[in-house]
């Protein structure tokens, strides 16, 4: 059954591989065009009776026998196929490096292409005459196994699902509380125990939760709390003690070790990491039952504090005995209830069973055959989820797949089941993912890619075949066949030995050499991580379409590589490939080639242009900016860096026929485009498919001279992008006015446009007429000196309708920006940041939407208003504004009920408060003022402070300092208060702090006496720094709190005397302080 158990699929592609080639126009397959539509009608009739006979073949082993040479069969086709159309590129190319104006040393790459094309036709006639009877044959054998014709070939579909919700992490722990808060209890309890650490399994079938059930109780706030360190290391079949320990220290650390394999400096290290400390260890799905192993693993996890647990997940019983510890806990099934109530919550929308009566009562039937496996109510829900006919559900509960006895791999009847419903191209892709182990973290793109090399995925409808995969990979997550896990995705052990008991043997990982796998010629997916590669492997792998090498000592390939014409993916990343063969530019069928992290690699083969289907090559741009010709690579979808030289094969030419570029495209160099005709000729107006472009000339140019400016303005002229684009971003351009396109409304999508080293630049565009920008950041533009209502439009689009985020910077000649005071300008501006503009004296009135504000570098002398009531303003903050001298006008006067941060810094020349100080600011919680020494109280007694404020920074304010303080008494909130560089304070407050204070910070403040009074009174104080106050000589004499962890003093001789010194006074007020550090002593209570 294994190797036919998606058969249907890969027949379905053979069939329009046929259609496909009896209609190619291509000379190569003229005589053969016959055979092939007869060969096209004997697979219709096959395709027809496929449903039935993989439905039989679970009984009658003639099917199976029957479906086994139909495999063989339909391999050799498509083998054949797949050769022709290799040849047909091949040849292809060498007409094409015949006609290439520069060469490229092409011509190396086709040595041996003196094998006669005459020769060829008459082969390619007698092996598809061949494989056409050998169809016919089996055609007629149906006949005798009583095979019946069904669907017959269709069109694939998808079925739309809504993506999975947080909802569901809390549905898959649904009626196991008990067991939850037993586990819990358990792992919290004291340790009676002569070992340090105590071993708790969990013990249950395949698909009844344990892991889901450990992973709540490994995320439980009291868990987190009762455990200092936390570590999870998947285990399953493979149980070695070297890899395992080495899991277990990266989980601790949180960080990967590569290459280490010494078994005594990994225990080191994990001793280091779990020395004095009470650790939590959770094993997941361990499967050995050799105690000898299990010992030198757990001799190396040692050092940890009494109470420390090792929480293990099992399905075996004896793997419990070995380990030790407390008795086992069983985990029992479900109750027929709560499995109802998972199942009810995968199968209907919202999870609401009531208006369909009667399927609810079909379900509750289905559901005593679910044997209270939450994996099996998830999976069967799931499969029903938004069918509403009667007779769907009843064909789930009527199916013999309930009745067939487990196999030997105890496979879940409802996973059987979920599987059988299944479309065929879903089969496939997942029966393929048996290839890898078991809690393997599966990289959705990388996935995807490999279903096309495989020839999973074909292109339908006019979708590209990454999208189509895309959604077969979601429709198989909400079919529960993969599990989400923050943006990368695992397959539960039942639903992986569910995939290898279909497998096929196409598929093979080498880990641990050649001798003892039969390495057959049908192969098509292999991934090697064994030493060194035998030049004659590849040589026997002709239908190899997936390569993925592993390890890190592999440091060349063997030129025999050039052999695999069939292959489409190859995955190079990690290893210590130096260089990479010519040979590899034979490989035209190649669409995947990965090369991240191969750090040794210097260079990438000149004939990598001749990989025309390649789509794509992941690798540094250094490495990618070497290669000549590049445009000849025109299914590429990718390209993040494209570097401009004015060399052949490097000019901005090459971009343009590569018009299925999608994501980023950055184009650097610019100035080395050298006329308006080359920039048309990149053809980025048919890049349709880009969202963020940047343009960049090279920055910090000395010397422009005037003809290259103006050259510079007609490139950028003509560099005009699809209207689609969605960002675009400008960098070191040097002209003195941007093109007309920018700030055309016809760029309807256009959302964020980044502008910055326009060194000789006027004026703006009219930004402002562009319908869904919201994010704006223009900087470096030294030449502009007035911002006017052009900037805002003056079409039937304009103030800026959408823009969210404002950011005006390093415009050191603007002196005026005007804004009319029109409702209609900035109607959703939240975010506005002005930096750098010393010449700018005045801001305009800021839009009622305006949620913070930034002001930095600016020459303004107040602040700028409020255009109406504003009960959104969040934060402002105002940094080196040095001719600001009041606070008494501009928005600060206005009613700010919800600003909750406010700073203002180096504002040396600033004078007045608010009028009415802060205290009408009732929401602030964070205030800071640093270095505003001219900063004065208001003459009158007046609270300055709100009661709201949690957090109070004052720096350099001399002549505030004490009013502040004095205010603080009242601020029932306040938790944190740090004060610096305060010269005029000498003693805090008699009243004392507030008693919510957590963390008091005193720097640098050289004539203070005293410690606050009555900070035995602060019961929340846990951090206490006092730095450089030279003249504080004791602690108060009542003592510092009880609950204070944390004290550091530094610089401060006089009190480091009275509390350490010989018979020093102080230092019993220290004995209850945890951590307690003067200048460079630590001590520790």
């Amino acid at each position: 059954m294994a190797g036919q158990a998606v058969l249907s699929a890969f027949m379905q592609v053979l069939f329009e591989k046929v259609i496909t080639a009896a209609v190619d126009e291509f000379r190569l397959l003229r005589g053969v065009r016959g055979e092939l539509q007869n060969l096209a009608t004997t697979l219709s009739t096959i395709q027809a009776l496929l449903e039935d006979a993989e439905e039989k073949q679970l009984q009658d082993k003639s099917v199976r026998h029957w479906l086994a040479k139909l495999k063989d069969v339909a391999y050799d086709m498509d083998e054949l196929l797949d050769e022709c159309a290799a040849a047909k590129i091949r040849w292809e190319m060498e007409s094409r490096a015949r006609r290439c104006s520069w060469k490229m040393q092409v011509s190396g790459c086709f040595s041996d292409s003196c094998w006669h094309r005459s020769s060829y036709h008459y082969n390619l006639a007698h092996r598809t005459k061949a494989v056409q009877e050998r169809f016919d044959r089996i055609a007629t054998e149906r006949h005798n196994l009583g095979l019946q014709v069904s669907g017959g070939i269709s069109q694939l579909q998808i079925t739309e699902r809504p993506q999975t919700s947080s909802l569901e992490d809390d549905l898959k722990v649904l009626g196991r509380e008990e067991d939850r808060e037993a586990l819990i209890s358990m792992l919290l309890s004291a340790n009676n125990s002569s070992h340090t650490v105590t071993v708790l399994p969990i013990i249950g079938m395949g698909g009844l939760g344990k892991t889901t059930l450990a992973k709540s109780v490994y995320n439980d706030h009291r868990i987190k709390q009762h455990f200092q360190l936390r570590m999870w290391v998947c285990v399953s079949e493979n149980f070695d003690e070297t890899k395992l320990t080495k899991e277990t220290l990266e989980s601790a650390t949180r960080e990967f070790y590569a290459t280490t394999t010494n078994m005594t400096l990994i225990q080191e290290d994990l001793f280091e990491q779990l020395q004095g400390k009470r650790f939590l260890l959770v094993l997941d799905d361990v499967w050995n039952e050799d105690p000898i192993k299990w010992y030198r693993y757990r001799n190396a996890i040692i050092g940890g504090e009494r109470g420390s647990k090792i929480l293990v997940t099992t399905r075996n019983e004896n793997v419990g005995r070995i380990m030790g510890g407390w008795p086992s806990y069983r985990l029992k099934q479900l109750s027929d209830d709560d499995c109802w109530e998972l199942f009810r919550n995968y199968a209907f929308v919202g999870g609401n069973s009531s208006t369909h009566p009667n399927l609810e009562k079909i379900g509750k039937m289905i559901v005593k055959n679910l044997k209270g496996l939450p994996l099996a109510a998830m999976a069967i829900g799931s499969l029903l989820f938004s069918k509403l006919e009667e007779e769907e559900w009843k064909s789930i509960l009527r199916s013999e797949i309930w009745e067939l006895p487990a196999d030997k791999n105890n496979i879940l009847p409802a996973l059987r089941l979920s599987y059988k419903q299944l479309p065929s191209h879903l089969k496939q892709c997942f029966v393929f993912c048996s290839v890898f182990h078991k809690d393997f973290v599966f990289d959705k793109d990388r996935l995807v890619k490999t279903w096309m090399a495989l020839g999973f995925i074909q292109p339908m409808g006019g979708k590209r075949m990454e999208d189509i995969g895309s959604s077969y990979f979601d429709e198989l997550v909400s079919r529960s066949f993969f599990q989400s896990h923050k943006g990368y995705y695992v397959m539960h052990d039942a639903i992986h030995d569910l995939a290898q008991s279909l497998s096929v043997e196409e598929c093979h990982r080498l880990e641990c050499g050649l001798r003892n796998v039969g390495l057959e010629k049908k192969i098509r997916h292999l991934s090697f991580s064994t030493g060194g590669i035998p030049d004659e492997l590849f040589l026997r792998l002709k239908c190899l379409r997936v390569l993925k090498l592993r390890r890190r000592d592999i440091e060349e390939l063997p030129k025999s590589i050039g052999s695999l014409i069939q292959l489409r993916y190859l995955d190079l990343a990690n290893t210590g490939i130096r260089t990479l063969p010519q040979s590899i530019s034979k490989l035209y069928n190649l669409q995947t080639l990965i090369l991240r992290n191969c750090n040794f690699l210097t260079e990438i083969p000149r004939g990598i242009t001749n990989l025309i289907h390649l789509r794509h090559l992941e690798a540094t741009s250094t490495l990618i900016s070497g290669i000549a010709g590049l445009g000849c690579l025109t299914c590429l979808q990718e390209l993040e860096r494209f570097i401009v030289r004015k060399d052949d094969g490097f000019k901005i030419t090459e971009l343009q026929d590569m018009n299925e570029l999608r994501g980023h495209l950055c184009i650097q160099n610019l100035e080395s485009v050298v006329d308006r005709k080359e920039a048309g000729e990149a053809n980025l107006h048919a890049k349709e498919h880009l969202s963020f472009l940047s343009l960049e000339w090279t920055k910090d140019r000395d010397l422009v001279l005037e003809d290259e400016i103006l050259c510079e303005e007609e490139v950028l002229e003509d560099l005009q992008p699809h209207h689609e684009l969605r960002e675009l971003k400008v960098m070191g351009y040097a002209g003195t006015k941007l093109p007309s396109w920018i700030g055309n409304p016809s760029f309807c999508y256009l959302e964020t446009i980044h502008l910055s080293n326009l060194m000789r630049c006027k004026h703006l565009p009219p930004l402002g007429q562009l319908p869904l920008l919201r994010y704006l950041d223009i900087g470096g533009v030294p030449g502009l000196v007035r911002i006017g209502q052009e900037f805002h439009g003056r079409g039937d689009i304009k103030g800026f309708p959408s823009l969210i985020e404002l950011v005006l910077e390093d415009m050191p000649a603007l002196e005026e920006w005007v804004c009319s005071d029109d409702d209609e300008l900035l109607p959703c501006l939240t975010d506005l940041g002005i930096e750098d503009c010393s010449n700018l004296r005045e801001l305009p009135c800021l839009p009622p939407t305006i949620e913070r504000l930034r002001i930095s570098g600016v020459g303004i002398t107040t602040l700028p208003d409020l255009r109406g009531s504003n009960c959104q303003f969040s934060s402002l903050n105002v940094y080196d504004c040095p001719n600001l001298t009041s606070l008494q006008k501009g928005l600060l006067g206005q009613q700010l009920k919800a600003i909750e941060q406010l700073a203002i810094v180096d504002c040396e020349e600033l004078i007045l408060l608010p009028q009415e100080g802060f205290k009408d600011l009732v929401s602030l919680k964070s205030l800071s003022i640093y270095n505003c020494p001219k900063l004065v109280p208001l003459e009158d007694d007046k609270r300055l402070l709100p009661r709201s404020l949690t957090e109070l920074r004052i720096s350099s304010c001399s002549k505030l300092i004490n009013r502040l303080l004095a205010d603080c008494k009242d601020l029932a909130s306040l938790k944190h208060l740090r004060v610096t560089d305060c010269a005029d304070l000498y003693r805090f407050p008699e009243e004392g702090l507030p008693t919510a204070l957590e963390s008091l910070g005193v720097f640098r403040c050289y004539n203070l006496l005293l410690l606050p009074a009555k900070l035995q009174e602060l019961h929340s104080l846990k951090s206490m720094v006092i730095d450089n106050c030279h003249q504080v000589q004791c602690s108060p004499e009542e003592g510092l709190p009880m609950e204070l962890k944390d004290l550091l003093v530094c610089g401060c001789p006089l009190l480091q005397e009275y509390c350490l010194g010989d018979g020093a006074a102080g230092r019993h007020q220290l004995m209850h302080i945890p951590r307690v550090q003067f200048d460079d002593v630590l001590l520790r209570n």
